[in-house]
């Protein structure tokens, strides 16, 4: 029976081996190809964004905020107390909405979406992590994910 036991194993060994050797070929040939392959953007959309009168009007369905361009965050007519560092983030983003909102991004004939929309997204995407993490109000707050 230990005969035939070590043989298995040996096979085992060797068929894992070729496994893991086709794999590194693969990943090669991959790796080769990376340059020249994208992978599709397909953002989700999530919650309300506007602009009004300069003012971001940011809407998750049950909660209404109101973003200036000097960063102050409005509950309603409540102003949200912010450190001079959580501002500064609003008033980021705030400029990036207002580029991402009076731009149009083109979409192909076959429903794909532009490079250049991808790169905004991504930016945006990271910046509202940013919020999510630096303002508690927020911390629920994206407009779409990747």
């Amino acid at each position: 029976m230990t005969g035939l036991k070590r043989t298995l194993s040996r096979k085992r060994i060797t068929i894992f081996r070729a496994l893991a050797r086709m794999i590194s070929a693969a990943l090669v040939v991959v790796g080769m190809l990376g340059a020249s392959v994208t992978l599709a953007c397909e953002p989700i959309w999530h919650n309300q964004v506007s602009v009004e009168q300069g003012a971001l009007s940011l809407n998750d369905g049950q909660h209404a905020f109101t973003v200036n361009a000097e960063g102050k965050l409005y509950f309603g007519v409540h102003r949200v107390a912010l450190s001079a560092e959580q501002q500064q983030v609003l008033s980021d983003y705030h400029q990036l909405m207002l580029a991402d909102l009076a731009q149009l991004f083109p979409i192909s004939d076959e429903g794909e979406i532009s490079d250049e929309l991808c790169q905004k997204v991504a930016a945006r995407q990271q910046k509202e992590q940013q919020i999510q993490s630096t303002i508690p109000a927020l911390k629920a707050w994206r407009t779409v994910t990747l």
